[in-house]
């Protein structure tokens, strides 16, 4: 279920809940929670804030493996892989920090601590992009955001985009290496009005309407936005960069 957390003075990142913690979908990172102490017990804070520690690490690796990929994987099944890729992925597991901590009467600590799936995914996004690097293109629309509030959308590392007879208008492997490096194919955001929004579909994005959503996570065109798209994509590195929003929500 994808859930929004409010802040105050500012927009609400799209968040799916799990156990522990969250998927943060706008700002790409795993939250864990954990708490250290006995409630309504008396604690040494230094031991609780100790004990909420030794459970983050843990939970970050378990909760990790449930990162959606796409319509078919977890992230889960790349740590399973036994490749090279795998053992980088194992390794930046470590890479989570601990980001706030809220100290309780009774000497209870709760933590919060985040992974950037960026970081922790980069070996992975890298290997799935396949457009060989090119000179920019200069002018042309700057990027994409695709309206899919109303829709039952699970939020993924890397949907793909069909047109209405289903062949294939964009995904995680039509970007370079070097984008995919920087971040994901798609940027979910709860409204298109979010300062992020913009900062990744530029100055002159095209606005386009989902049609519907295929098999969870893949997102499906009408002929005629279709059409359009891959006319713009022409004249413009708005997918080989993976210059795409989605908005997602009620």
């Amino acid at each position: 279920m994808i859930l929004l957390l409010s802040h105050a003075f500012a927009f609400d990142p799209v968040l799916e809940s799990l156990e522990d913690g969250e998927v943060d979908w706008t700002n790409l990172r795993l939250i864990v929670h954990a708490a250290g102490g006995n409630l309504g017990t008396a604690t040494n804070l230094e031991t609780a804030e100790g004990d909420a520690r030794q459970q983050l690490e843990p939970r970050v690796q378990r909760l990790a493996r449930a990162v959606r990929i796409d319509r078919t994987r977890l992230a889960g099944a790349l740590l399973d892989a036994e490749d090279a890729v795998a053992d980088r992925l194992d390794s930046n597991l470590s890479l989570w920090e601990v980001y706030e901590a809220r100290y309780h009467g009774g000497g209870n600590v709760e933590l919060d601590a985040a992974l950037s799936l960026q970081a922790w995914l980069r070996p992975a996004l890298v290997t799935f992009a396949h457009t060989p690097e090119h000179p920019p293109q200069v002018g042309g629309a700057s990027g994409l955001i695709l309206d899919a509030r109303g829709l039952d959308l699970k939020c993924a590392l890397g949907p793909e985009l069909f047109d209405a007879a289903g062949a294939h208008l964009f995904g995680v492997g039509d970007m370079t290496a070097y984008a995919a490096s920087q971040h994901g194919p798609v940027l979910y955001v709860a409204d298109p009005g979010d300062p992020v929004a913009a900062k990744r579909a530029g100055a002159t994005p095209l606005f386009m309407r989902v049609d519907h959503v295929q098999d969870g996570t893949d997102l499906v065109l009408s002929a005629g936005d279709a059409s359009e798209l891959r006319t713009a994509a022409l004249t413009s590195d708005l997918l080989v960069h993976g210059n795409v929003v989605v908005v997602v929500g009620p």
